[in-house]
């Protein structure tokens, strides 16, 4: 072919060598790199001599295919409670007492009320709950002929309660003889009036044997507000109210238990004398769950109360913690618990003193090992006692393997927590501690039992946020969200998609948490907090 070209052409084909292919050095397939969607929980966490905090670890999106309505944040506290939102009211005198925990069943959660007060006001806490919705009353109020309106209108002054039935010593399991509510003593100008005389005899009843609903019907068909119960004898055994039905109908999602009343939990310290008593009192008036908290005394005497009560209360359902490690979440399952509280980690910036604790366990790495031990090889659920700050540290608590999460800070200040309002700044502050101060332990602790030690938490401000009612929604909204982002539908979805490896995750550099807390001292330190300066200085850095 080469001689058929003429000559100038031939030779300037033949100057020019021809093209050589450029060699390309052997890519590595995006299949085989490790790190391209992440990590599974297992490789960040397993043989790792590093404790991660929840700020140090951030998940990786996945694919979303839905709508946030979709998502379904349905739990179990425990394997016989189950619970409509993954929130829990911790047992921290700032944060729970009875109305914070009427808020949470009343939404589908549960709030457990603290111990750091007598067992007596304790237990008339949890009446308080127990009372706000019923479906049969067992307890209710009751009169005698012989007592007077004046009695009425305190028992109206102290409970709320306007109408009462009449028996005929004035107890329960008597004869119903009448009823007296606020339209027949209003008009009584002699508050020294003796009940028979002003009672209305002839009473609408119902008598057992009837179901919730059928009672709800007939009091429904007779346009009264409550509705005595009977048995054949005509003795007083329960009531059902009115008001019931209207609870029912802004709230669907309440929290009940069989007997038609709010589920409420409560906190038992170990480390005092009188905790038997006060657990069994707790039991007496219907509480749903014990949480037995070791914080002060996480050894035998905790073990033992809980054998004790799970020999002799083998329906109650009892929680018990804090545990760090499996070590001490085994012992716990083993004595008997029906749910373990993962808590006292170290949280990243240490104590609120300004010291590092010298034992405890970062958060993130204390939900992972523990959750997943006591749920892989117990198949019982664990609680993140640790209190999340905000929305993503409660989802990534989630997502590492718990199956609730204790709420404090997020909750303190709002409506239904305890405690005093104060104008500071112009805002309205309320005062809220973590830990138990020497104030607390005082109004519980008798004065033989009251320890000579320094005070150990600081109580700090914090700004009331309105209703709980119209904050948890909010919050909740905040995790479908997340778990859309994950590409999760559902609590145990999520765990499977972590048990498999399917949910990636990886972690923060340590300049990450040193940025958020220059932005922190930043906010802390502006005197007009929307400017922020470029530079902030800390000790022995600048950013």
């Amino acid at each position: 072919a080469l001689e058929q070209v003429p000559r100038s052409m031939a030779g300037r084909h033949a100057s020019k060598p021809p093209p050589r292919r450029r060699r390309r050095a052997p890519a590595m397939s995006l299949i085989d790199d490790p790190a391209m969607n992440g990590w599974s929980a297992d490789k960040v966490f397993s043989g790792n001599q590093t404790g991660f905090s929840y700020d140090d670890v951030c998940f990786m999106p996945g694919h979303v295919s839905f709508e946030t309505s979709d998502v379904d944040l349905s739990t179990q506290l425990t394997n016989n409670i189950s619970l409509r939102l993954p929130l829990l009211g911790s047992p921290v005198d700032t944060v729970t007492e009875s109305e914070m925990a009427i808020a949470f069943a009343l939404m589908g959660g549960i709030g457990f009320i603290h111990g750091n007060q007598s067992s007596s006001s304790q237990v008339d806490m949890v009446k308080r709950v127990k009372r706000y919705v019923n479906g049969f009353i067992l307890e209710p109020f009751v009169f005698g002929p012989k007592h007077t309106v004046e009695d009425l209108d305190r028992l109206k002054a102290e409970e709320g309660v306007g109408g009462v039935p009449i028996t005929e010593d004035g107890r329960l399991h008597s004869k119903l003889i009448g009823w007296v509510g606020a339209r027949d003593t209003d008009a009584v100008e002699d508050r020294g009036k003796q009940l028979q005389h002003v009672m209305v005899r002839k009473v609408v009843m119902g008598q057992e044997p009837l179901s919730l609903q059928e009672a709800t019907d007939m009091l429904r068909k007779a346009k009264v507000g409550k509705l005595p119960i009977v048995d054949a004898e005509g003795r007083l055994v329960s009531l059902v109210a009115r008001s019931n039905m209207k609870k029912l109908r802004e709230y669907p999602t309440m929290l009940r238990n069989v007997s038609g009343q709010l589920m409420v939990g409560a906190a038992v310290p170990v480390s005092v004398q009188d905790d038997w008593e006060r657990a069994t009192a707790l039991i007496g008036v219907g509480t749903d769950v014990l949480y037995l908290d070791g914080s002060e005394d996480a050894g035998d005497r905790q073990l033992k109360l809980l054998e004790r009560l799970k020999t002799e209360y083998p329906e109650t359902e009892v929680i018990a913690g804090p545990a760090v490690s499996c070590r001490e979440a085994k012992r716990l399952i083993e004595a008997g618990a029906d749910a373990v509280v993962i808590g006292g980690a170290v949280a990243a910036g240490g104590d609120r003193l300004g010291g590092i604790a010298a034992v405890g366990r970062p958060e993130a790495t204390a939900v992972y090992e523990v959750a997943n031990y006591v749920r892989l090889n117990y198949r019982v659920p664990a609680i993140a006692g640790f209190g999340a700050k905000n929305v993503s540290q409660a989802l990534k608590a989630l997502a590492l393997g718990a199956s609730t999460v204790m709420l404090d800070d997020l909750i303190a200040g709002t409506d239904e927590a305890p405690g005093t309002q104060v104008l500071e700044g112009g805002t309205w502050m309320k005062l809220h501690h973590i830990a138990e101060p020497l104030q607390s332990m005082r109004n519980r602790l008798p004065p033989k039992h009251r320890p000579d030690a320094p005070l150990h938490d600081v109580s700090s401000l914090r700004p009331c946020q309105g209703s709980v009612r119209a904050l948890v929604p909010y919050l909740l909204q905040g995790l479908r969200c997340g778990f859309q982002d994950l590409g999760i539908q559902s609590l145990p979805d999520l765990h499977k998609a972590l048990d498999e490896g399917d949910l990636k995750l990886e972690c923060r550099a340590p300049f990450a948490a040193t940025l958020w807390e220059a932005g922190a001292e930043c906010a802390r330190r502006a005197a007009k907090p929307e400017v922020m300066p470029y530079f902030v200085s800390l000790p022995n850095r600048t950013l």
